[in-house]
């Protein structure tokens, strides 16, 4: 039932990411990568929903900065089962899971793991 309900979020995830590409005009002012659909691996996003700000390819386990710009992630592939978010910077203390499609106050979180 969780694989079914996490497949039912991406679909929704990319169905939504597709309707505010095409609804959405280009801003001068996004400096990021432009989405891809699908995309590959945890990719970061900042506010305006169609500018990539950061990503990573397979999980690792690794404490990494949370990009600066970044407001919500989606894991496209790549297999990440979780991804707590940290308000440290070094990822320890409370955490929060940030691969449910949510978002986040620009700057909240400071750093992740990834696995």
């Amino acid at each position: 039932m969780r694989k079914r309900a996490k497949r039912v979020a991406a679909g929704l995830a990319a169905a939504l990411i597709t309707t505010l590409t095409a609804t959405l005009p280009a801003s001068s002012a996004a400096a990021g990568e432009p989405i891809k659909n699908p995309d590959e691996g945890l990719v970061f996003y900042s506010s305006y929903p169609t500018e990539v700000v950061g990503r990573q390819a397979t999980p690792d386990d690794v404490c990494r900065r949370v990009p600066a710009d970044a407001t919500w992630l989606l894991a496209w592939s790549g297999g990440f089962r979780a991804v707590p978010g940290y308000r440290t910077p070094d990822c320890s203390g409370e955490a929060s899971e940030l691969n449910n499609f949510h978002s986040w106050p620009k700057g909240h979180y400071l750093t992740y793991r990834a696995s």
